[in-house]
């Protein structure tokens, strides 16, 4: 973890939050009888993961764009193809055909293919891999990674022109100017994503989503300095503990007031929604109370219950790939052996237990043993499963 972001320490606890929340939203997806209200929070999830990332976007330790593309290769676009094919070759499908009729609905570009064998089915996953960024059926949530991958390079792109065209208009002015072309290109980008949406145009490796995800990870960026300066900040330039939490309270309320439940909304998908101002409100005041909430959890005493929590959504945000592939798979290999026995008033909340089991043996599994598929270093037992931040 960089200096940077030890200075805010919330940012791993944010993650880890909103990392929960999409296990949980899936789990109500496979088995809609254990409702949890997750449809309600669908505005703010993805979206509040992309404005975080975008406040931890920094080129410091990289000299050139090469090195930051092959950094960002080796810890996202690798594991996300590696971590694909894997869970690919463990779907049961491949195994039992007469499973298919159960399995997820596959729609790649527009397409929904007419899938008659097994060999049909490994070409469509396929093409979802490497032709539309939204991996596998068995490792669906997995489109994140390629996503982040995408829209960093992108971003990185944005800020090398956003640089040069401030050095050339107004070379006094820096990072102010910097920063104002930035907000220009999100607000752009942000356009030619609903653009894309309204007009039901799907285009190769998810480029419609990633126009859209990139407004948020811009808007993390330009929100680095005011967050940590003014919310984080202590003495004289922080705001009063009373006044986050009173905001983080009203930007809630104002996120009920926008938020309207669509079963059909989907970052993933692109898929927005009917109006473009209630889709970034909505996020906003959704974004908004996450972050001063967690920020005002931040500064609450360091008593027991607080750390085990706070360090369970640490835990969570160091093994997201783990998390995010591995919760999709035991509940995919539920959906197809035992949705209807499973998907019973009371008895559908066990899939949480089932799945909490599940991911906290397969973590250990991967960063001890197959620690290379996700481009990270060997750990022992007891560090992968440390819940110290």
């Amino acid at each position: 973890m960089t200096n940077e972001q030890k200075r805010i320490g919330w940012i791993d606890e944010f993650k880890g939050f909103v990392l929960l929340l999409v296990c949980l939203y899936h789990v109500e997806q496979a088995f809609p009888q254990a409702q949890m209200g997750m449809l309600h929070l669908s505005a703010l999830r993805m979206s509040a993961f992309f404005f975080i990332s975008g406040m931890l976007f920094s080129t410091r330790r990289f000299p050139d764009f090469k090195s930051y593309l092959v950094h960002k290769t080796r810890v996202l676009l690798i594991p996300y193809i590696l971590l694909s094919l894997l869970f690919l070759a463990l779907d049961p499908v491949l195994y039992n055909f007469d499973l298919f009729p159960k399995a997820p609905r596959m729609t790649v570009m527009n397409v929904k293919p007419e899938i008659a064998t097994v060999w049909d089915y490994i070409y469509w996953n396929l093409a979802k891999i490497f032709v539309v960024g939204k991996s596998s059926i068995g490792s669906g949530p997995l489109w994140f990674v390629f996503t982040l991958y995408s829209v960093s390079l992108l971003f990185y792109g944005v800020q090398f022109a956003a640089r040069k065209i401030s050095e050339i208009l107004s070379p006094l002015r820096g990072s102010r100017m910097t920063a104002g072309v930035t907000a220009l290109a999100a607000i752009a980008s942000l356009a030619g994503g609903w653009f894309l949406y309204v007009n039901h145009i799907r285009l190769p490796l998810g480029i419609e989503r990633d126009l859209t995800v990139l407004f948020f990870f811009a808007c993390g960026w330009l929100s680095k300095e005011p967050i940590r300066n003014t919310l984080c900040g202590k003495g004289k330039k922080g705001i009063p503990w009373s006044l986050v939490v009173a905001t983080s309270i009203t930007a809630f309320i104002l996120y009920a007031a926008f938020e309207i439940p669509n079963p059909d909304f989907s970052i993933m998908n692109n898929y927005l929604g009917k109006s473009l101002p209630i889709f970034v409100a909505s996020s906003f005041f959704g974004i908004a109370g996450l972050v001063t909430a967690f920020v005002a959890a931040d500064k609450l005493p360091n008593i027991a219950p607080i750390r085990i929590i706070k360090g369970i959504l640490c835990n969570i945000s160091r093994n997201a790939l783990v998390i995010l592939a591995v919760h999709w798979y035991i509940l995919l290999v539920m959906r197809l052996l035992f949705r209807a026995e499973i998907n019973q008033p009371g008895i559908a909340y066990l899939s949480t237990l089932i799945v909490t089991a599940g991911v906290i043996i397969a973590i250990p599994l991967f960063r001890c043993k197959l620690y290379k598929l996700l481009g990270k270093e060997k750990v022992s037992i007891r560090e992968s499963l440390s819940i110290k931040n």
